[in-house]
């Protein structure tokens, strides 16, 4: 080759080697910004893999959480035994228990009779009484102090002669006495 046609691959050469060296620092830059959005995304899993991991088991989140979707159970608890019997959670035998008390002075009575219609098609507002077959106090503050209301179910036969039994309140618990609704989200 001659030395003009050596200069000219050379510059050839030359040239091919600086668009490289343009493509490579494009490509860096590009890498730069591609690994600062990973490093960002990065932080934004960890926190949330962070807030599903909570559970009433290590934070302050109240166990109804702990059912949520994505929500992981809360580990069982691994205590190392003290040698002593375990102890189940709640009143323990033999403990003092607490009650509401039944009184036999309410502040008010509710006689509540079945409603509708028997099977046969009779009213049973015209149905024979009974008598009482199940009483119910609800312990219940209007504003300030507490109203107790007794609630006494009762039982009636129809003509046809199907017995019929009123219903307890509505939000009633089971047993004879309990807390109204307003006294409840009172005490929450």
């Amino acid at each position: 080759m001659s030395r003009d046609e050596l200069i000219v691959v050379v510059r050839r050469q030359g040239e091919q080697l600086a668009a490289r060296d343009r493509q490579i620092i494009s490509q860096a830059e590009q890498l730069a910004e591609l690994m600062k959005a990973n490093e960002a995304l990065a932080g934004k899993l960890a926190r949330l893999e962070h807030l599903l991991s909570r559970n009433s088991g290590n934070s302050s989140n109240p166990p109804s959480k702990d059912d949520d979707p994505g929500k992981p159970a809360p580990p069982e608890k691994n205590k190392p035994s003290t040698g002593g019997p375990t102890r189940p959670r709640g009143k323990q035998r033999g403990a003092p228990g607490s009650h509401l008390p039944w009184t036999e002075t309410p502040d008010e009575r509710q006689d509540r009779f079945p409603q509708g219609r028997c099977g046969c098609g009779d009213d049973l507002g015209a149905a024979h009484d009974l008598g009482i077959v199940d009483r119910y106090q609800q312990h219940e503050i209007p504003q300030v102090s507490v109203r107790i209301t007794q609630y006494d179910q009762h039982q009636v036969a129809c003509g046809c002669g199907k017995v019929h039994t009123a219903t307890r309140p509505e939000g009633a618990r089971v047993g004879p006495v309990g807390y109204g609704p307003n006294l409840q989200a009172f005490a929450v």
